[in-house]
């Protein structure tokens, strides 16, 4: 088994701008539950697991993902298990939540607002949520703060 520094250092070797063909356009089919006000006053947040999601800073802009394990239709509340474990209760005030159960696999959007809590403006869910590979998200975002990968991963301001 590979080292993620080695992973990293062979996938930074290769010259993929090289090769047009080596880049395919993707169609990604999500659904979204957004408070469209809040997700366009957010500024870009990184990905995190809980792991960094701890070490962020109270305010800062993060998403974060992970299966949804405590929810009840209509509420403005739930609990997400992280791709890495770690529980974090997420308060949805104005978003909508129809859509949404226990057991999705959803990408949380917002601002920490504590240790283990945050505040979304939205959730993004996949089709057939409930087969995402959590520990493969997971080691994307461990991937993404490497410094060898950090400038292919960095949100960039338009």
């Amino acid at each position: 088994l590979k080292s993620r520094e080695t992973l990293a250092a062979n996938f930074a070797r290769r010259n993929l701008s090289s090769s047009p063909a080596a880049m395919v356009a993707m169609d990604v089919d999500t659904s979204a539950a957004v408070d469209m006000q809040a997700l366009a006053a957010l500024q870009v947040g990184g990905r995190v697991n809980f792991g960094l999601f701890q070490q962020a800073a109270t305010g800062a802009s993060v998403r974060i993902a992970g299966r949804i394990t405590e929810f009840q239709a209509g509420a403005q509340s739930c609990t997400i298990t992280t791709t890495d474990g770690g529980v974090v209760q997420v308060a949805a005030t104005d978003v909508p939540t129809s859509g949404l159960a226990a057991g999705t696999f959803v990408e949380a959007v917002g601002t920490k607002a504590g240790e283990a809590a945050m505040a979304v403006a939205g959730f993004y869910s996949f089709p057939g949520g409930g087969d995402a590979d959590a520990e493969l998200w997971d080691e994307a975002v461990k991937l993404a703060q490497l410094p060898q990968l950090r400038d292919l991963f960095a949100p960039v301001q338009v």
